[in-house]
């Protein structure tokens, strides 16, 4: 079992701070984090919000691999349809070079109308341009000229170097809790890191969507994540990160209903003491340890990340947890070796 600190970098208006002092406050304590003994860092991105969400992920990774020496590195998410498949592969590569081969790239088809507007991309094409940014990266991590003609993008004797650190190049994790996205990751032999209420059928379409196609399930571990906030009291700590669980909410619930993925769900709460409590980790070293290993019976995960600072909260308090976790919950969930 493995464990990793999860970053977005928001600033939500209620809290917020001077963006440089984020920056920096934040990547010190993913630093830290190493040190604590968490496997991997992961940071994901949204664009054109008013919260200022990560609109960079891999240069933030850029950041990342120069303060760290042993975390790996990953994206939970990028989001495929915006990316120029060329210039993907190599900021891909680069940042795989900086960190000496710790780099994981997550990418997901997204789903946030205003992204495709600004973009202008067709919100029904997210699909295919993922697929399409996956089979390009891997023709150009090889370092050899290639061709291709796909449905968005074509190229002719292109040649992508450098290559990355890792060959035949970063491990490629598809996100999403989707059987879509589930037989998306089995089809390409991609890695799947769903969040970790999605029903276990999804994991159980993974698997046979990699078997399908000629791969190895037992060669593909799932990656997971969850809300989680340790602390010494639980009511007390409730009441600590509750206002900012209440705002992430009721963002996500926006997002989901202009969308129509989530028909209906866009009435935000007004009050924290209606948000779904369980679906929050928030508890003390054994209470989380002992939801942890629940998790673990319900579904076939090898790595857990989660949110390392809850958005808008200080630093302190978000360090205070990291700390209860390293120093409570790791050792009991050894690591195995690489």
């Amino acid at each position: 079992m493995r464990f990793g600190v999860w970053y977005d970098f928001r600033n939500p208006p209620r809290w917020r701070r001077r963006p440089s002092d984020l920056y920096g406050e934040t990547l010190e304590q993913a630093a830290w984090a190493e040190t604590l003994g968490f496997e991997s860092i992961w940071l994901s991105e949204h664009h054109v919000t008013d919260e200022g969400y990560l609109p960079a992920t891999l240069p933030m990774l850029a950041a990342l691999a120069m303060r760290t020496s042993t975390a790996r590195l990953g994206s939970a998410v990028i989001l495929a349809p915006f990316q120029h498949p060329i210039r993907f592969a190599e900021e891909v590569a680069v940042v795989d070079q900086l960190s000496g081969g710790r780099l994981e790239v997550g990418v997901a088809p997204g789903y946030r109308v205003e992204e495709f507007a600004a973009f202008g991309i067709d919100r029904g094409e997210r699909g295919t341009r993922t697929d399409e940014l996956v089979e390009i990266a891997r023709l150009a991590w090889t370092g050899e000229p290639f061709s291709h003609r796909g449905r968005h993008w074509s190229f002719e004797g292109v040649q992508v170097t450098p290559v990355p650190y890792q060959v035949p190049g970063p491990p490629i994790l598809i996100g999403g809790a989707s059987l879509a996205a589930a037989r998306r990751a089995g089809r390409l032999g991609c890695c799947f890191t769903p969040d970790s209420f999605a029903p276990v059928g999804v994991f159980d379409a993974y698997r046979a969507a990699l078997a399908e196609h000629g791969h190895d399930p037992a060669a593909f571990p799932i990656s997971t994540n969850r809300m989680i906030y340790v602390t010494e009291d639980p009511e007390a700590g409730w009441d600590e990160v509750k206002d900012h669980f209440l705002y992430v909410h009721n963002r996500y619930r926006a997002w989901f209903a202009a969308a129509g993925d989530h028909p209906g769900s866009g009435q935000p709460l007004d009050d924290a003491s209606l948000l779904p409590r369980d679906q929050y980790l928030v508890g003390t070293p054994e209470q989380v340890v002992a939801e942890i290993e629940a998790m673990r019976g319900r579904l076939p995960f090898e790595r857990l990340y989660f949110w390392a600072r809850i958005p808008g909260l200080a630093i302190e308090k978000s360090s205070r947890s990291l700390e209860l976790f390293a120093r409570h919950v790791l050792p009991r969930f050894p690591e195995p070796s690489r």
